[in-house]
């Protein structure tokens, strides 16, 4: 499961370390948090399946790096539901509306 004859690296740590970079992105990287978590705890049963690869604390650190970023994304999406709620956004439209 070798990228390249040599180098050492897996594909399993790889793969959840472009997961975590695409899952930066604010707001749309919700989408890619479940991949970069579920490719980390893949790494992580890989290597230690495996020891000779040393991949263990890069995957480790792979998988928290996903939690971590999927814990953020879930807070931003909530400020983005909670923020018009606090700035009193619906209460403004009701109270200008015609009461039919």
């Amino acid at each position: 499961m070798d990228l390249k004859e040599g180098t050492g690296r897996s594909a399993g740590p790889t793969t959840a370390l472009a997961f975590v970079t695409y899952s930066l992105v604010p707001y749309l990287g919700i989408l890619f948090c479940p991949g970069a978590v579920m490719m980390g705890v893949v790494a992580c049963v890989a290597s230690y399946r495996s020891p000779q690869r040393n991949g263990w604390r890069a995957s480790l650190a792979r998988l928290a790096t996903g939690v971590l970023i999927l814990g953020t994304q879930v807070f931003l999406w909530w400020l983005l539901y909670k923020v018009p709620q606090w700035s009193g956004a619906g209460q403004s439209a009701g109270a200008t509306a015609l009461g039919f």
